[in-house]
């Protein structure tokens, strides 16, 4: 059960990873949203992703935490695939300017709604040692890079021409 909140931190982690390595002007060349929700999320986004790692750093359920995090990856994986409908395999502008939008990338957000959505509902219970809830927003950390290369490999193998073979 524990792994549920590795998943659901890795979606965090990526929250404040966000105001790092997004970029803004992609989201607007889509056409989809208005500047101020924009510039919102912008804000939003780490703010949250502060917000989660802060209770389970602190050791505080913090449901209500947990459950605007599981509303906010549900908006984006909803955004990802009416990107995904609307504008085709363009740049999604998650983490960087260059990788398509795909249903992998929608997927993954939708396993950390999920994930967050369980936290929220408290059946997980906290680690009760500060080491031992380092230790797994170190593991989260790991979770959240193999989920960045996932989908990084995933538009790439899916962009590639296919080959035949005799």
């Amino acid at each position: 059960m524990i792994l549920i909140a590795d998943v659901a931190l890795a979606g965090a982690l990526l929250l404040v990873a966000a105001v790092f390595l997004r970029s803004e002007e992609v989201t607007r060349a889509h056409g989809l949203l208005p500047a101020w929700a924009i510039r919102a999320a912008g804000l939003i986004e780490p703010v949250l992703g502060v917000a989660v790692v802060g209770v389970w750093l602190w050791g505080h359920p913090g449901r209500h935490v947990w459950l605007a995090a599981a509303v906010w990856h549900t908006a984006l994986a909803g955004y990802l695939l009416v990107l995904l409908r609307v504008r085709g395999r363009v740049p999604c502008g998650c983490l960087d300017a260059v990788t398509p939008v795909s249903p992998v990338k929608a997927g993954v957000g939708a396993v950390w709604a999920a994930a967050s959505a369980v936290m929220a509902t408290g059946t997980v219970p906290l680690p009760e040692t500060a080491p031992v809830r380092l230790l797994h927003l170190a593991l989260a950390g790991f979770a959240a890079l193999l989920a960045v290369v996932a989908a990084s490999v995933s538009s790439v193998s899916s962009s590639s021409p296919r080959r035949r073979i005799r």
